[in-house]
């Protein structure tokens, strides 16, 4: 797989109105691991939180899942520079 390619952005839809300057920043894969986080933390929250934990009022969630969602956006973003650094995907993933 080519460099280009992998770090290529801009091809998921952002459904959650990130701020265009860092959407347009974050790499396809990177877009899907913000859109899938934030939605699967949204729609069950008893998933994240501990059993006996009180439910979060939903407005205060809603931050908590664009916060994680966001930091592990990032955080994909950050791995895949590491990926391309040593010479390409398809030698990472011989490793």
């Amino acid at each position: 797989m080519e460099k280009a390619k992998l770090m290529e952005p801009l091809q998921q839809e952002n459904k959650h109105k990130v701020a265009k300057r860092k959407w347009k920043n974050w790499p396809d894969i990177c877009q899907r691991v913000f859109n899938d986080t934030y939605e699967t933390m949204l729609n069950d929250q008893r998933l994240f939180v501990h059993t006996r934990a009180a439910t979060m009022a939903s407005e205060h969630w809603n931050v908590t899942c664009w916060n994680a969602a966001w930091v592990a956006a990032d955080s994909c973003q950050t791995a895949l520079k590491d990926i391309v650094a040593m010479k390409g995907y398809a030698k990472a993933v011989k490793n």
